[in-house]
Parts: structure tokens; sequence; C-alpha cells
């Protein structure tokens, strides 16, 4: 190519960086991939030398479309961590291509796959965070986009890496607290359903065996994890599950997985779960469990056929020990009113928690309006 026409495409190089939408974009891509290898490397160098600008991510991808420059290339070409996450964050807005560029040299076998990797990380961890402060900060779902670009062994990984970050971000609330709180949390998430953030969460637990086998991991190695989003996700897994019977089954299972690792390891933090989520999938889907008052009467109004007579006292103990974090009326009724069935000289320990339930109601109730009038 002649030095006038090279001279042109460099500064047409500049001129694309530094806007938006400028028309003309086939003709330019059409010059970039005929360039020989001389003039490549120099449209190469004169992009790798421009500060990063608003039309700078579009220029990257008809540079990768044409085998000059690819977006792996220019992120490891970077010395500022605030630059790599501008770009990074450009990328995951609107630049899916140049993204599963990345995502696919960071699961490579290569000397820069973990350094990939952890850009990747921490670009998808700070997005979720602002996700969860607003969800609709980006325009568009690029799980949905990478589809495109990826294999599905690649996309599976980057939706493992999402769920983690989910399952691990906020851990501000306690277990116990989250008893308190679980019937706020279910109604403040619905309004995310519509949301580039809901449609995100769709796409993560499309695959519900994946999301059961991960939760199930976090909750055997006992690892810390985010109640609220925990909750949300399982609402979302809950209601897809609609006549496919093993899936129900699935779940149903997880849930039986639960309740004897409460029984074994007599941990209160076990016992909690079991019963947010029970209470979380009976709300959202009563086809899985059947309602929270039969799964109840099932899974402890029963247990006593399941569990020795110290592993039952302490289930009952532990049942004591988290009324003081319960405020919903209608779940205490079930506690207090559905029979549990006792081994022998253990029925004082069941009177005893149905009387305590029955006195957290009382505090619970407002006052009688009749009562207050007459004194």
């Amino acid at each position: 190519m002649g030095y006038a026409s090279l001279q042109h495409i460099v500064k047409e190089t500049h001129r694309r960086i530094e806007m938006m939408d400028l028309p003309y974009e086939e003709e330019f891509r059409c010059q970039l991939k005929h360039l020989g290898f001389k003039d490549r490397e120099i449209v190469k160098e004169t992009f790798l030398r421009q500060e990063w600008n608003l039309g700078s991510a579009r220029v990257l991808r008809l540079l990768q479309e044409a085998n000059i420059l690819t977006a792996t290339e220019f992120i490891l070409s970077l010395d500022s961590v605030d630059l790599t996450q501008q770009v990074m964050n450009d990328l995951l807005e609107a630049e899916y291509e140049l993204l599963a560029n990345v995502i696919q040299f960071a699961h490579q076998d290569n000397q820069h796959s973990q350094i990939l990797s952890n850009i990747l990380k921490e670009s998808f961890g700070a997005l979720i965070t602002e996700l969860m402060e607003n969800p609709n900060v980006i325009p568009r779902n690029y799980l949905v986009h990478l589809k495109a670009h990826l294999k599905l062994e690649k996309i599976t990984m980057v939706k493992q890496e999402h769920l983690q970050l989910i399952l691990t971000g906020q851990h501000g609330v306690e277990y116990g607290e989250a008893i308190g709180q679980q019937d706020q949390w279910r109604n403040e998430m619905e309004m995310l359903s519509e949301t580039i953030f809901g449609g995100l969460i769709v796409e993560l637990v499309a695959d519900k065996d994946n999301f059961i086998s991960l939760l199930k991991q976090f909750i055997d190695s006992s690892s810390a994890i985010s109640m609220r989003y925990t909750l949300y996700l399982l609402n979302v897994v809950s209601k897809r599950i609609g006549t496919d019977r093993r899936e129900s089954i699935m779940v149903r299972d997880f849930m039986k997985f639960l309740f004897r690792m409460v029984v074994d390891t007599g941990l209160l933090s076990k016992m909690q779960l079991l019963l947010l989520f029970a209470r979380e999938i009976c709300a959202t889907n009563e086809a899985i469990l059947g309602t929270y008052s039969e799964w109840y009467k099932q899974t402890i109004g029963e247990m006593t056929y399941r569990v020795k007579k110290d592993q039952f006292i302490r289930m009952i103990e532990m049942l004591t020990g988290m009324l003081s974090f319960e405020s919903n009326l209608d779940i205490l009724s079930v506690h207090s009113t559905i029979a549990i069935s006792a081994p022998a000289k253990c029925n004082d320990f069941v009177v005893n928690y149905k009387q305590l339930c029955r006195a957290h109601m009382s505090q619970l109730k407002p006052p009688d309006v009749t009562e207050t009038l007459d004194e």
C-alpha cells in the first residue's frame, strides 16, 4: 500500500477512536483487511499509542476482525489497573466479540491465563456489585450475546464464576436476621424480574442442576453466602420448575440432604438454612414441596421416625433458639399447631416449644383495639 493510503488509514484510525458512529465503517473495515504485514504493524502501534476514547472499543473490534490486534493482546499491553477496568467495562456494555476473545484465552492453558482470569473475575465482580445497586447499569445482557461467540463449555464456566460471585457477595445479614427479613426481601426482589440483572440471573440458573449442585457445595463446605441473593436465585429456579418431575425430585432431594445435614451436625446455622430455603420454595412454587404447612408436617412433625432421641431434642432446641428471629405470624401459626411426634419422654420439649411459639405470637400481634378503648 502506498504511503498516502497508509497515512489516510492512520488518520482514519485516530478519527474513529475519538468519535462514535462515523459513516463508511464497512469501507474502513475492508481497508484494514487488505493491509500488508508492515502496514498492519504501523496501524497496530497507532492504536496502542492512543488514549482509550469513545470509539476505541469499536475500532479494536475492527482490528481484531482484521487480525491486526486482539482484545486479549490489548488488555495485556495495559499497565494501569484503572484503565484495564475501564476497557473491560466498555466490553461488558457492548463489545461481546472482544469480551469473548478475552474469556477464550483466560480459559486456555497459556502463560497469561491466570492474569486474564483475575482481570475477568475483578471485572465481573465489580459489575455485579454495581448491578446490585442499579440493576440496569448496563444496556444489555452480555451472557445472552456471548452465546454467539463462545462454545457451551466456556459459557458454562463464565456462568459458574458469576454464580460464585453472587452467592458470596454482600454478607451483611446473618442467617437468623434473614428469617425476619425474608418476606420483605421477596417483595423487593420481585422488581428485578424486568431488569438487566434479573435477565442475567435467569441465564445463570437456566441449568438448574448446576445451580443446586453449586449451592450444595457451598453448604457442605460451610462457606459464607449472601442470603438475600441466594434466596432470590432459589426463587427464580423454583418459578421455572414446571411439570418436569425430575427437576422437582432434584430439589426435594436437595432439601432432604440439607435436613440430614442439620440432624447430623446439630448446627443452628444449618437449621436456619433449611427453614429459609423451604419457605422460599413453598412461597414460590407449591408444586415442589407442597405448602409450608405440609412440608413442615412431613419434615419436622414426623422427624422422630428418622432421628435418634438426642438428635430430636437438639432439633427442638434449635427451633426454640430461632424464635426470637421469627416475625411472620402465619409461619408461627404453623409451628404452634402442627403436631410433632416425639420419642419417649420427649413430649415436654415439644409442649414447651409450642407454648413459646404462642407467647411470641402474642407479642407480635397488635394490641386489641377494643381492649385499648375499654381501658
